[in-house]
């Protein structure tokens, strides 16, 4: 059945062609021995060439005014050269940098996309910065280190709480000449060099403070260029997205939106924002939109499959038409993973591929991506083309490091973090680890083996494999546990906290029995568990929405204190 399903999907995903080499060290290096193919010189040719093509084509809808207002290609690209001429009068251009706070939406577009045709520099951050219960110093210590000569947050409420000292506008106006794109867009379009900044992008800082990521154009376009190289069927028809990942995020700001700008698609911007309590909202679009490719994080992924079990309608609008599945920022749980297959198949004659990669801010966002329907969960794939893939050894690990056109130059304005993230050879060192899926097929490409930070010794001095644990624990827990923290540093002892969603339940008993029934040794065995039902603080979730394991370690040392003296207690009596 397998090579059955491998087969029928064959034409839908290139053939990975990856070499692989043992080096000096024990490292191991995996290269594709492919290019990406030529695409100009930013993704602004693209937003021009639909708007030139197909321009009553639908590119984005959001809610407003409880119903739908909708930017087509015409009036999306009319709209982003009226507006950066009328930056470049007010002395906005290359080089300059321009902050745009605000959630997806249609004014955020074109914004950002206005700035970037200006030749100046688009910086997305995130609207959590400024809400209230944020803490005033971090939007300050951002502000401070990108330098913007605007910031544009189309919240006014939000407004009192930027820093003193910078422009604040609501949007970025047209230039008020209400003319036609014209000539003056191609002009505009031809100052813009492949090498010239194009965005700056802050990291999550789950591992320190946030840095901003400089982004080429030849980045941007490189990047999902070779995505779509490895997904032909972005290409057979304009893709159809309902998403709500953020565009100050790499994935949903870089992969999606370029990839729907790449095809001549449309993004159905789901105001859900991936809150758990607002879930009916992304049910509601799917429904009506019925996607061609959907991107989640695996939380949102799991909350659906019990609506996906109950409801064959809803069904057939995630499932009837979709290329694929994509699990963002992390991957996805084995019970959920065959779960959404099986479903879709109650709909179609093949199931949908569930696909993942590997990647990061810094790397475009992928480096790596699944090329097969038929990929196991855990799978993160074989280098995209034009990217090599070194694994270096660390500790008892071996560390994820990446050389392409996608990889950033560096931090904005920081060369001491820029040098210390690039090895002597140029490769990018991610802190992430892998391993090969299979020594004698390169080409299947590798699994991802947690971040090096999150890991951590036991008093007697052993490792402890976080995220190997964590996907073991979600694996056995179901699709009601959103995420899993792994705790014990310096303990003898693992004690375990599961995060569940509202009105769900989670026998912990029974899951750390079943865990450690197959396992053994300390690093392994689960001495007790707890469960987490309140929502978390911002600073400790991932923009993808998963807990940050040392963060959240940290901030709550008494829960964790309390779940080891319950240990003791129930291994005394």
């Amino acid at each position: 059945m397998t090579a059955l399903v491998e087969t029928a999907h064959r034409g839908r995903f290139a053939s990975a062609d990856v070499e692989l080499l043992r080096l000096p060290g024990g490292v191991i290096e995996l290269r594709s021995k492919q290019r990406p193919t030529d695409a100009p010189a930013t993704t602004l040719h693209w937003l021009h060439r639909w708007a030139a093509t197909t321009p009553s084509a639908i590119l984005l809808t959001e809610v407003a005014d409880g119903g739908r207002l909708a930017l087509d290609y015409g009036s999306a690209w009319d709209r982003v050269v009226q507006a950066a001429r009328a930056l470049i009068a007010r002395g906005i251009g290359q080089g300059v940098r321009v902050a745009v706070i605000a959630q997806n939406g249609i004014d955020a577009f074109v914004a950002g996309h206005a700035v970037m045709l200006a030749g100046a520099v688009w910086v997305p951050i995130a609207p959590q910065y400024l809400r209230p219960g944020a803490d005033p110093a971090r939007i300050a210590s951002v502000l401070e280190m990108v330098g913007p000569a605007l910031v544009v947050v189309p919240d006014e409420s939000l407004h009192e709480a930027v820093p003193v000292g910078y422009r604040v506008e609501t949007t970025v106006a047209g230039d008020g000449s209400g003319r036609s794109a014209g000539d003056a867009g191609l002009r505009l379009l031809d100052r813009c060099l492949a090498d010239d900044p194009a965005k700056l992008l802050l990291t999550s800082g789950s591992t320190g403070t946030p840095k901003a990521v400089v982004y080429t154009h030849r980045m941007l376009v490189n990047n999902v260029r070779a995505t779509v190289d490895v997904w032909p069927f972005v290409d057979d028809h304009p893709p159809v997205l309902v998403d709500w990942l953020p565009w100050n995020h790499a994935f949903g700001g870089n992969a999606n939106l370029n990839m729907v700008l790449l095809g001549g698609g449309t993004i159905h911007i789901d105001d859900a924002h991936g809150r758990p309590d607002a879930l009916h909202r992304t049910i509601a679009a799917i429904r009506e939109f019925s996607p061609t490719f959907h991107a989640a994080v695996p939380a949102t992924f799991q909350a659906l499959v019990p609506v996906l079990e109950a409801d064959r309608g809803f069904r057939t609008a995630l499932f009837g038409r979709c290329d694929a599945l994509f699990s963002a920022g992390a991957g996805m749980p084995v019970g959920a993973f065959r779960r959404l297959k099986a479903l879709s198949q109650t709909v179609r004659e093949l199931p949908v591929p569930v696909l993942t990669g590997w990647g990061s801010t810094e790397v475009g966002p992928g480096a790596t991506i699944v090329h097969s329907a038929d990929s196991e969960p855990g799978w993160v794939g074989p280098p995209l083309p034009g990217v090599t893939i070194r694994l270096v050894p660390v500790g008892d690990k071996l560390e994820l490091r990446v050389r392409s056109e996608s990889v950033t130059p560096g931090y904005w304005r920081d060369p001491d973090r820029t040098a210390a993230v690039f090895d002597h050879d140029g490769f990018y060192r991610s802190g992430d680890a892998g391993r090969l899926v299979d020594d004698s097929r390169p080409e299947l490409g590798l699994r991802f083996d947690g971040r090096i930070a999150d890991d951590f010794k036991l008093s007697n001095g052993s490792w402890v494999n976080v995220d190997r644990l964590r996907s073991s624990l979600l694996a056995l827990a179901g699709n009601g546990v959103r995420d899993v923290v792994v705790a014990g540093p310096d303990r003898a002892h693992l004690v375990a906290l599961f995060w569940v969603t509202e009105g769900a339940t989670v026998d912990v008993g029974a899951v750390l029995a079943a865990h450690n029934a197959g396992t053994t040794g300390q690093t392994n065995l689960v001495v007790a568990g707890g469960v987490l039902t309140e929502e978390l603080d911002a600073e400790l979730l991932s923009p993808k929405g998963l807990i940050k394991p040392a963060a959240f370690r940290s901030a709550h040392t008494a829960l964790i204190d309390d779940l080891y003296r319950q240990s003791t207690k129930e291994n005394k009596g």
